[in-house]
C-alpha cells in the first residue's frame, strides 16, 4: 500500500470529470430539482462511483461545480451518451450554462467570487 491507501500493484484508474454550471437568476430551484434527478439517474449506470457538488463562495453564488467519478472514461462516456443524460442536459441548458473545467479552479481564487477563509486554528481545536 502507498501513502494514499492504494495498492501499488493495482493503482486507481478512476476517471473524474468536473463540470461548471452557471445558474440563470431566478432558476435556482429549477436547478436544484434537476440536480436531484441527475444524480439519481447517473447512479443507475455501471461504473458510477460518486458525485460531489461544490458551491464556491456564498450561498448567493450562481456557480456550481459537479465532480463526477466513474471507474474509467468508457463508463463515463456510456452515461454521457445515454438518452437519459442527453435529455437531462438539454433540460438544464434552459436555465444554466455549462463549462467543462479541469478541477484545478477550486484550488485557486476565482475572479468575482468571494473566497471562504477557514476559521482560526484555535476555533477548529475547540470544535
Amino acid at each position: 500500500m502507498n501513502r494514499r491507501g492504494q495498492d501499488d500493484k493495482h493503482p486507481s484508474k478512476d476517471f473524474t470529470e468536473v463540470i461548471c454550471r452557471n445558474i440563470a437568476p431566478g432558476h435556482e430551484k429549477d436547478y436544484d430539482d434537476w440536480l436531484q434527478r441527475f444524480m439519481m439517474s447517473e447512479r443507475q449506470f455501471p461504473g458510477y462511483l460518486g458525485t460531489t457538488i461544490i458551491a464556491p463562495g456564498t450561498n448567493s453564488s450562481s456557480v456550481r461545480y459537479i465532480v463526477n467519478r466513474f471507474v474509467d472514461q468508457a463508463s463515463l462516456n456510456v452515461w454521457e451518451n445515454s438518452e437519459e443524460a442527453i435529455r437531462l442536459m438539454d433540460e438544464v441548458s434552459k436555465y444554466s450554462t455549462r463549462e467543462r473545467v479541469t478541477g484545478l479552479e477550486t484550488w485557486f481564487n476565482l475572479p468575482n467570487l468571494k473566497t471562504v477563509v477557514a476559521p482560526p486554528r484555535w476555533k477548529m481545536a475547540i470544535v
